[in-house]
């Protein structure tokens, strides 16, 4: 239900509900995955259905990035996390790796990856965008950009304006098809 994206093979982008760990090694065997490869997770906003099994995928040695912009939000939905599924595993917060918005693109070299990560608020005060510069853009909920006038909101239009100056090209979003953001026409 959540698109998950992996950059490099070495780093994650959302992770989904939990109990979805099942679903996740499966998916990763159909793309032959090797998940020991995997370094980091990148939760592009902290909601049940992005970062559901981020807890688990710590117990697998992949550790949980946190911008400076999120940090007040990444335990926003544990509560709400617990009681919609017992076996959910909050992140712990001595096993996070916390990163500077304005350091991401070091992070990310340092993983083989050309892009960094912008603040994109709309959808949700801590919502992350990761900008590759190949021209892709990996926007979680952002409200996709073909509906953006429909919203009449100055934040997601600021926050499409930043991914946009960034020199994005393609849209990929949480549960969304992909897009060319030029013209807004899905694939």
């Amino acid at each position: 239900m959540t698109n998950t994206y992996l950059l490099g093979g070495k780093v994650l982008v959302d992770a989904g509900w939990t109990g979805s760990l099942p679903d996740f090694f499966k998916c990763a065997k159909q793309e032959s995955v090797n998940i020991d490869t995997i370094d980091y997770l990148i939760i592009t906003h902290f909601h049940p259905d992005h970062m559901g099994i981020a807890g688990d995928l710590a117990e697998l040695g992949i550790r949980t990035v946190v911008f400076d912009v999120q940090k007040s939000f990444m335990h926003w939905a544990d509560v709400l996390s617990e009681k919609r599924n017992r076996y959910f595993k909050p992140i712990k917060d001595d096993e996070t790796v916390y990163v500077g918005i304005s350091e991401s693109r070091e992070f990310l070299e340092d993983e083989g990856i050309a892009g960094e990560v912008i603040h994109t608020p709309g959808h949700s005060d801590d919502s992350i965008s990761v900008i590759l510069d190949s021209g892709a853009a990996i926007v979680g909920d952002m409200p996709p950009y073909p509906q953006i006038e429909a919203y009449g909101d100055p934040v997601i239009a600021d926050s499409w304006e930043k991914i946009i100056r960034c020199g994005s090209k393609r849209a990929y979003h949480a549960h969304w098809p992909e897009y060319d953001i030029k013209y807004g026409c899905l694939s």
